[in-house]
């Protein structure tokens, strides 16, 4: 066998902290929630969305980092946390579909709603790169983090060109679910975001 040729190692460090690129969601479907985009959490009391972000172009092209942003929970803490999860899909729908925050139109008010989650799945957005300090001692490392997703209203957003799943691949997830809901769905509460 000869490795010649093959591509060098890649280097496994974080991201720059700063970093503004093109970032596109992919969801993880865990087979919970409506539409099974959601995932229970390990102790069952809570779900969210499990997303890896892709960085598309650029310095680190094709690199990846990874979120759960909790949408349901039985917690106060769960709520706070949802209430966050809901800030930064806003933030990520603005991005994308170029709205300013600020903007009440009804165009703007309809760029902000999702029929359901898989219309994130593909997403592109201009997001601001972070870094998670490991703490000291710990087995882990620092790892990268969404700081944010950059919105119109600041200088570093840019139009981003979409590449959105095809209708077939969502349809194709849905199936593997038969129709069938989970054992846990509906034991948690809409959260107050999500309800009017």
């Amino acid at each position: 066998m000869d490795f010649n040729n093959a591509p060098e190692q890649r280097d496994f460090s974080v991201m720059d902290d700063g970093t503004i690129a093109v970032c596109q969601i992919n969801i993880r479907p865990g087979n919970a929630g409506e539409g099974g985009w959601l995932k229970r959490s390990k102790n069952g009391d809570s779900m969210g969305l499990d997303i890896e972000f892709t960085v598309v172009g650029g310095t680190y092209d094709k690199r990846k980092f990874w979120s759960f942003w909790v949408l349901e929970g039985v917690t106060d803490g769960h709520q706070k946390a949802a209430d966050i999860s809901a800030g930064r899909i806003r933030a990520v729908l603005e991005s994308a579909r170029g709205v300013r925050p600020d903007d009440q139109s009804d165009e703007a008010k309809a760029a902000r709603r999702l029929n359901d989650f898989s219309e994130l799945d593909g997403i592109r957005f201009i997001g601001k790169i972070g870094i998670e300090r490991a703490e000291e001692g710990s087995r882990y490392k620092d790892k990268n983090v969404l700081d944010a997703a950059i919105t119109p209203d600041r200088t570093a957003w840019t139009k981003v060109e979409q590449n959105l799943r095809s209708a077939t691949a969502v349809a194709a997830i849905g199936s593997t679910l038969g129709g069938a809901q989970p054992a846990f769905a509906g034991k948690t509460e809409k959260p107050k975001w999500a309800t009017g």
